[in-house]
């Protein structure tokens, strides 16, 4: 257990905790700047495309995405994404310290146990003992998964007009289907020693993972954001994405977990932590509306 912790799995984890960093930091430059644009809405996304990329913070969220994308690809080949996924939130310690500085309040007793728990969930995960993911054999398991989360997404798209925060797990579904797909890619990628060949067999699940990727983080995520307030909407982005991440790398890697207690108690800790620094960051945003007010 010891050898695999301190091998490529801890880098893993390392990585996994500075693409949260990224990932938690790129929507708020994000909000930031779709607070003063245009609304933004799915019939008529494309044709803001050109308008979100003319915008320098937001263009700067988005670069920041990119980047979390690169070494989430590197994590997800050294621990595989049923280890990486569940510490896609831990980069909201940095938010609430951000947003503690910022704004001269004192880091809360609620705040302060998310903190911690945030801490323990990749030590936690870390003794899970999670296996490598194994590359299929069978292309039944992702087919389905795919078809599942794709009808979600066509279910619940409708039905944000009245509901603005469906546009949380929508982005959810999208994320996780481009977690997937990356995981899928890398382990093409390096299934062999040259990686010429490798990325031909890695071909498909890179058009596709760039497909969800650029469909949640460019449309999704800025519709999403401009309708609810950030920190509830990252909240539930998180949250779902990790437990549909975690059911796909069981389902169509084939990993498991040699102490499920510990790997459990990462994931107890971290949704635990998630509706704690949410709270505190919705109060955050609720203080810079009075400030802006």
């Amino acid at each position: 257990m010891l050898q695999l912790i301190l091998t490529g799995v801890l880098l893993g984890l390392i990585l996994a905790v500075i693409t949260s960093l990224f990932w938690n930091i790129a929507p708020v430059l994000q909000k930031e700047a779709l607070v003063n644009m245009d609304e933004i809405d799915a019939s008529g996304a494309t044709k803001h495309t050109k308008k979100l990329f003319s915008n320098k913070k937001w263009t700067a969220g988005f670069g920041l995405s990119i980047l979390g994308g690169l070494t989430y690809l590197l994590a997800t080949q050294m621990a595989g994404i049923v280890v990486v996924q569940p510490l896609m939130n831990v980069g909201l310690i940095a938010l609430v310290i951000l947003s503690s500085r910022k704004f001269g309040e004192l880091i809360d007793t609620q705040a302060m146990a998310g903190i911690l728990l945030m801490i323990l969930t990749p030590v936690f995960i870390a003794f899970g003992g999670v296996s490598e993911p194994i590359i299929f054999t069978s292309y039944f398991g992702i087919v389905i998964f795919s078809v599942i989360l794709l009808l979600g997404i066509v279910i619940m798209i409708p039905l944000s007009h009245r509901v603005p925060i469906l546009w949380a797990p929508i982005t959810s579904f999208l994320q996780a289907l481009a977690s997937i797909f990356t995981q899928w890619f890398t382990l093409a990628l390096f299934s062999t020693n040259n990686l010429f060949e490798g990325l031909i067999r890695g071909i498909v699940p890179l058009i596709l993972l760039g497909i969800f990727t650029f469909a949640a983080g460019v449309y999704a995520v800025s519709i999403g954001l401009q309708k609810n307030p950030a920190a509830r909407f990252n909240g539930i982005v998180g949250t779902i994405s990790m437990f549909a991440v975690i059911f796909g790398g069981i389902m169509i890697y084939s990993q498991y977990m040699s102490q499920p207690i510990f790997y459990g108690a990462g994931l107890i800790c971290g949704v635990i932590g998630v509706i704690l620094l949410s709270k505190y960051q919705e109060m955050m945003e609720d203080i810079d509306e009075e400030i802006k007010q």
